[in-house]
């Protein structure tokens, strides 16, 4: 099977600062990698140079088997990127904003309304859909906006600084369970759930 994420000797500098010097990473599908350090050691630069917003200096970098340097058109469709901030339409309801971000990734209008159901329900915003966004809470904001990253089912989720940011200690679990495959019946029981 085709590993997500294959990063060889990937270098980056910036001036006399270098952001990744050799990196070597292999995720595999359906593994949740956590990439952790202090500030400036690399990690937006590397989720950066994945999600092909930036130019590496070295290195071969593949995602889902398309090289990103070569192939930046075919890694963009098997992404979704959450940043920190709501990337949301505050003037539309977050059943809209899901289902049209759905039709930007090619779904069908049926498959998008389908899918958008989908998040809603998987991220605790049903009873929410049908309000405008702006009416949201800033924890409510952040699931919509995670859910607008998952709605187009992308094989690799990048996740920016901090994607819990504005949750409470129930919504911050639950996302958690949600990126890694598992319900709450699964967490409460000590299982492992699903397959991410």
């Amino acid at each position: 099977m085709t590993a997500t994420i294959e990063a060889y000797g990937l270098k980056k500098r910036y001036g006399k600062v270098a952001a990744l010097d050799g990196l070597d990473l292999v995720a595999d599908a359906g593994q949740v990698v956590a990439v952790l350090g202090p500030n400036g050691a690399g990690k937006t630069t590397f989720v950066r140079s994945v999600a092909t917003l930036l130019a590496l200096d070295e290195g071969t970098l593949r995602v889902a088997g398309h090289d990103v340097r070569k192939q930046p058109g075919a890694v963009r469709p098997a992404i979704g990127l959450a940043g920190q901030f709501a990337a949301v339409e505050s003037a539309i309801p977050g059943r809209e904003n899901l289902e049209m971000v759905a039709s930007l990734f090619g779904h069908s209008r049926r498959a998008a309304k389908a899918r958008a159901a989908a998040v809603l329900e998987e991220l605790g915003l049903v009873e929410a859909a049908d309000r405008l966004a702006r009416t949201y809470s800033g924890g409510m904001r952040r699931r919509l906006d995670l859910g607008a990253s998952l709605v187009g089912s992308p094989r690799l989720l990048l996740l920016l600084d901090e994607p819990t940011t504005g949750l409470d200690p129930r919504s911050r679990l639950e996302v958690f369970l949600t990126l890694t495959g598992q319900t709450t019946e699964d967490h409460s029981n000590g299982g492992t759930g699903r397959a991410a």
